[in-house]
């Protein structure tokens, strides 16, 4: 529903709030003379940018969770999940940037199903915040009507090769090392069947907290590889030292039916949660900015700074670039370069599809057995 909707559903009580909050002086015993006052206050955009300005850090970050988060409905758990994370580390309590949006009209309650109360966010008040949020992104990008000179797309390319992969253990079992993973003759024999080649991991750096073979595998295949094994399409044969297919794995092999790249997209999403925990919103900004036209990775960098962390050894860029990387991979976005030397980046459409369609915020991460190697293996 709409701003204007939701003041005519709402108590008189809450609604007598908003008006209060923003000081607009009617007929507090005229729920319509109210409704019609916040409404010609909240129409200006320069109304919503001063507010937008106005905002404390913690204010901002739970504004952008309730604007990038697509579901219809909120339960009290959901937001008061919110507002802890906008606080991060403080001790103040969540409900009171719960409580704040609702006097600023950004949250209604009134939608009860089984005895529990969920909440909505008006839906042209979440269209306008969030153009109000790309504004000073776009206008600051200068370059943003040149085209690049050459760009990558790999759209459609994972699942291609995860069949390639499932393929090749048809043949036959695959001898694994002592450690579990894949020897390296078999690896190169694979990657030269992808539509996207990897180098082998040299083993010289630290590789952990991406997947559950990461530390095996590059980038790319762990993820494929990892999604294989939860699914079970594949089976880890330790004690006799083999990687097998499954009965599931030929019935992929043969499944001609669509959309298990949305499903790869979702595991990956759960998969990097624990060195990414904010992955849900990260990907949110850079379809918001880079839908409709390429926008310097810059750009994308200096949004999204807050909502980054350290991990171990890796920066908030290199932790940036790890994440467009596999956008990438999953044919989410096309990167590209422009002559000045610039990186920029472009959302496809079956990116903007996945991330508006599916709330990385309400998936659930993923249960160790899938993201690490047991001790006893």
């Amino acid at each position: 529903m709409n701003f204007a909707d939701l003041l005519t559903y709402a108590d008189i009580q809450q609604v007598k709030k908003i008006a209060a909050h923003y000081g607009c002086v009617t007929d507090q015993h005229s729920k319509n003379d109210m409704i019609t006052s916040l409404l010609h206050h909240l129409g200006r955009k320069s109304q919503l940018a001063t507010m937008v300005e106005g905002l404390s850090p913690e204010e901002f970050r739970f504004l952008q969770q309730i604007c990038f988060d697509s579901r219809d409905l909120f339960s009290q758990e959901d937001l008061l999940g919110k507002g802890k994370t906008a606080l991060g580390d403080g001790e103040e309590s969540p409900r009171r940037l719960v409580i704040s949006g609702m006097q600023r009209g950004w949250i209604f309650p009134g939608v009860t199903q089984r005895h529990r109360t969920f909440f909505q966010i008006p839906a042209d008040l979440r269209r306008r915040f969030l153009e109000l949020l790309a504004e000073p992104y776009r206008i600051n990008d200068g370059m943003k009507k040149d085209e690049p000179f050459a760009y990558r797309d790999e759209e459609g390319h994972m699942i291609q090769d995860l069949i390639h992969f499932l393929k090749y253990l048809r043949h036959g079992e695959i001898p694994l090392t002592s450690e579990g993973g894949i020897y390296k003759q078999h690896q190169r024999q694979i990657f030269k069947m992808f539509a996207v080649p990897e180098e082998l991991v040299d083993k010289k750096g630290w590789r952990f907290g991406f997947g559950r073979r990461y530390h095996q595998y590059p980038d790319r295949f762990s993820l494929l590889y990892d999604y294989a094994y939860y699914k079970g399409y594949i089976m880890e044969l330790l004690e006799e030292g083999v990687l097998r297919l499954t009965e599931e794995g030929v019935g992929k092999i043969e499944d001609k039916k669509r959309g298990e790249d949305r499903e790869l997209y979702r595991f990956w999403l759960r998969l990097y949660r624990r060195p990414i925990p904010h992955v849900a919103v990260i990907v949110q900004w850079v379809d918001l900015l880079c839908r409709y036209e390429w926008i310097g990775v810059s750009q994308v960098e200096e949004a999204v700074s807050s909502w980054l962390h350290p991990f171990y050894y890796e920066d908030k860029k290199s932790l940036l670039q790890r994440l467009l990387k596999m956008m990438l991979h999953l044919g989410m976005i096309r990167l590209g370069e422009r002559k000045n030397g610039e990186k920029v980046i472009r959302m496809n459409e079956i990116g903007h599809t996945w991330i508006t369609g599916v709330s990385g915020f309400s998936e659930k991460a993923l249960d160790k057995r899938y993201t690490e190697v047991s001790p006893a293996q």
